[in-house]
């Protein structure tokens, strides 16, 4: 098991050669790209996305793995969640297995493992670059593909940076060094959490109805900053005005229309706030 720690940010696909020049110019250790084939699995009545878990298994050069990703915390654009990797001799995802060499409790691991069914796939080119940054190696990847289900897809076009080893300073230290352009923004759904949404309105109509019935008052600052965006995310979605006018009163930001949430300003303002909720965390 390992802690995945990551800066998931969406953009344009026109933004991809300012990303590309950008790249060049740090300090790359090695640079390479891959096709991954993703296909994740549930029950019929959701047990891993009720659980905010995403079971997932992996496909690349003829080679399989299992992976389940377990509740963690996201804050904005950064994702820091528990991971159990498992390499497969094909691909189906052998639950009992997993679970059994993680010591995973998960409930009745047989039924599950009876009613687990392909529930969508996230298919994708991964061009990735270790960075030598400060004192940390950061992974930058670079996604764009497809996540289809029955219903529908949606285009795949992200940046990811993790950090290999080092500190999580020196990644928000490193996005002060993006270049600022509209188009590129934090995004805290996952391409698991959009698997379960694509072409599915009733879902998200669900998930507004939960965020405008959430009452905010009298929590921290992280949690209230966590709800902020994610009623980002479904404005994004939606252009709801509802929810533009629900994040408009939760932050005081004033926000002119729906284009805010995909601008530098945007994108400067997130970063300046996880800056400094990570430093007030070290103090």
């Amino acid at each position: 098991m390992e802690n995945e720690i990551e800066i998931k940010i969406m953009l344009i696909p026109e933004n991809i050669p300012l990303i590309y020049q950008w790249l060049n110019q740090q300090n790359i250790l090695c640079h390479e790209t891959e096709e991954l084939a993703n296909c994740y699995y549930d029950t019929p009545d959701l047990y891993f996305a009720k659980e905010k878990m995403g079971l997932r298994v992996r496909s690349k050069n003829n080679q399989h793995e299992i992976t389940l990703k377990a509740k963690g915390e996201i804050t904005g654009g950064l994702h820091i969640r528990p991971e159990y990797n498992l390499a497969l001799e094909h691909n189906f995802p052998d639950l009992k297995r997993l679970v059994s060499h993680y010591n995973l409790q998960l409930g009745d691991i047989k039924q599950l493992q009876q009613n687990l069914k392909a529930t969508f796939s996230t298919d994708f080119q991964r061009e990735k670059w270790v960075v030598a940054f400060n004192q940390s190696e950061i992974e930058i990847a670079l996604d764009q593909g497809l996540i289809k289900n029955s219903q529908g897809e949606e285009q795949i076009c992200e940046l990811e940076f993790e950090l290999k080893q080092g500190n999580i300073n020196d990644i928000l230290t490193l996005l002060e060094q993006l270049p600022k352009q509209n188009g590129i923004w934090f995004s805290s759904l996952s391409k698991a959490q959009r698997g379960y949404l694509v072409g599915y309105p009733n879902k998200i109509a669900k998930e507004i109805e939960k965020l405008t019935a959430y009452y905010v008052e009298n929590h921290c600052e992280i949690e209230t900053y966590q709800f902020a965006q994610q009623l980002a995310d479904f404005i994004r979605l939606t252009a709801s005005e509802p929810l533009i006018h629900q994040y408009q009163q939760l932050t005081g930001e004033k926000v002119d229309s729906v284009d805010y949430f995909t601008s530098q300003d945007y994108f400067a303002y997130n970063l300046a706030t996880l800056t400094e909720m990570n430093i007030n965390s070290n103090d």
